[in-house]
């Protein structure tokens, strides 16, 4: 059964976004104040002296000229641009603001007065604002940014699935009209405001991924960003250090449909009961993703091939997806039913998504040496794993399947359990063998061992290097390969190193062919 909508639910494009080529080249722009305040710029640069002091709420102390953009990276890009000087808990970014302005920044935002930001007295050529936040400017200053034009946004969260979402629905929509997405994870409070920042007259979407760590994160953004388009991917254990609870992470989650206005639209996995939860008083559509039933978007005969997975969209198209998993399916259902809120045809949709490379790292398949290596290492918590463990099972493979799993950081009092219950996992779904990286993974290690998987089976090493070390000897033509693990603990220098390694075998040793892997590589 399927919640019933707030709205009519059936698929449009948002209001002011119908893909006619007139609208998309030629958009119109507006000179005066009351339409830029209705959501378009205005010509040329809005980020004049005047108008990011008043912004930001900070004092003008000198004048200068208008800035085109915004960073606050002094190493790179400043010609023309505003720097924010941010500062943080190990650097701050006013030791560098002499060096941004000789770089060719036109105005800078500081929270300390000029007497007390090296050369910058001595520095000439660019306007200065000064505030109380320098990191509260920069989301400021993206707030008006985003007030000033028109580009529709879609907001993405959720505990798994987020980046991938992000990278491939904004591949679908650059495939159609002028489109901008977060760089890699920029999904922070500093990331947010960079990405809206990108976004220019010409713009017609902009996907943003939607971060968090500590409560009232996930709240601010939205408001920053203020999407038309929110999409929820699932709650799941992570970040229980800073949010609690599994109902902490939902509560914070929960903001972001929270803050689509009326004429917006939710997209919400109904198989996640707190996210379908999130359903419950709003004012905007909803609409409601599964692989579990009928819905408004649902996938149905669901099967694993050698090159990825097949499914029947609404239980009628069938769609050859090149990437493997459940866990795809749903960001593929996500990413079709935003799509076709931007006016893009189903038929372009689906060949763009299938087309869209895999975000780095993220379940990404390698190969070397016959050995599929699936480069799992940017991130890892409970429920990502297990959905990799699951996408494992389903591969068909010649050969073993082998994980490589490190800790799962930032889970708070119940990490040990959780590691534990994953070791658990990791037999239940058949995997043949395991090793564990580094300290924190021992739980995973113990917990297969005591859930019935052979001591033989399961490996526990200190370091990457260690890992490699083992591993090398060991992985045969055929062999499958998971590598996953928290991003701070490394896993991706153990991808590289094991993929250097096969690839430099002789290939007069059988066991190190340079045939391909069932057809899996990327």
């Amino acid at each position: 059964m399927v919640a019933p909508l707030r709205k009519n639910s059936t698929a449009a494009p948002l209001a002011g976004s119908r893909m006619d080529s007139k609208d998309l080249h030629a958009p119109r722009v507006a000179d005066n104040p009351a339409v830029a305040r209705a959501g378009r710029t205005a010509p040329g640069t809005w980020l004049t002296p005047s108008a990011v002091a008043k912004a930001c709420g900070g004092e003008l102390l000198v004048r200068g000229r208008s800035a085109s953009g915004v960073t606050t990276d002094s190493r790179q890009g400043c010609e023309g641009k505003l720097f924010v000087a941010l500062r943080g808990d190990n650097h701050d970014a006013h030791d560098h603001v002499a060096a941004a302005i000789r770089a060719g920044a036109r105005g800078v935002v500081i929270s300390r007065p000029i007497a007390e930001v090296p050369g910058l007295a001595e520095s000439k050529g660019a306007f200065v604002v000064r505030v109380e936040d320098s990191r509260r400017a920069l989301l400021d200053l993206a707030r008006e940014h985003r007030r000033r034009h028109r580009a529709k946004v879609v907001g993405i969260t959720g505990s798994c699935g987020k980046t991938t979402t992000k990278e491939w629905l904004g591949a679908v929509l650059s495939a159609a009209m002028p489109t901008v997405r977060s760089p890699g994870s920029y999904n922070n409070d500093v990331g947010v405001p960079l990405t809206l920042f990108s976004i220019q007259p010409e713009t017609r979407a902009a996907v943003v991924e939607i971060g968090t760590n500590a409560p009232g994160e996930i709240g601010l953004l939205t408001s920053v960003a203020r999407p038309d388009v929110a999409i929820v991917t699932c709650v799941a254990p992570a970040h229980l250090q800073g949010l609690g609870s599994i109902d902490g992470v939902a509560r914070e989650k929960s903001d972001l449909p929270r803050g689509v206005h009326e004429d917006g639209v939710c997209i919400l996995n109904g198989d996640d009961p707190r996210v379908r939860a999130m359903a419950d008083g709003l004012a905007c559509r909803v609409e409601i993703v599964s692989t579990q039933g009928v819905a408004d978007w649902f996938a149905t005969d669901i099967v694993a091939t050698v090159s990825g997975t097949t499914f029947r969209l609404k239980g009628e198209r069938v769609v050859e997806l090149p990437r493997s998993g459940l866990h795809n399916v749903y960001n593929a259902l996500y990413v079709l039913a935003a799509a076709s809120h931007f006016g893009v045809p189903e038929d372009d949709a689906i060949a763009a998504l299938c087309a869209a490379k895999p975000a780095a790292r993220r379940f990404e398949p390698k190969s070397a040496a016959g050995v599929t290596i699936v480069d799992d290492s940017y991130n890892m918590n409970p429920e990502s794993a297990r959905a990799g463990l699951r996408a494992m099972a389903d591969m068909p493979t010649s050969g073993r399947r082998i994980v490589a799993f490190g800790e799962m950081l930032e889970l708070g009092e119940r990490s040990f359990e959780l590691h534990q219950q994953l070791g658990t996992s990791v037999w239940r779904t058949g995997m043949d063998v395991l090793v564990a990286v580094g300290a924190g993974s021992k739980p995973i290690a113990d917990g297969a061992i005591a859930a019935g998987m052979p001591r033989d089976a399961v490996h526990f090493v200190d370091t990457v290097a260690d890992a490699e070390s083992l591993l090398l000897p060991m992985l045969q033509e055929g062999d499958r390969l998971l590598c996953k693990a928290s991003r701070r603990v490394g896993l991706d220098r153990l991808v590289d190193s094991l993929l250097a390694a096969l690839a430099s075998q002789s290939p007069s040793n059988p066991a190190r062919s340079n045939n391909a892997a069932d057809g899996a590589s990327d």
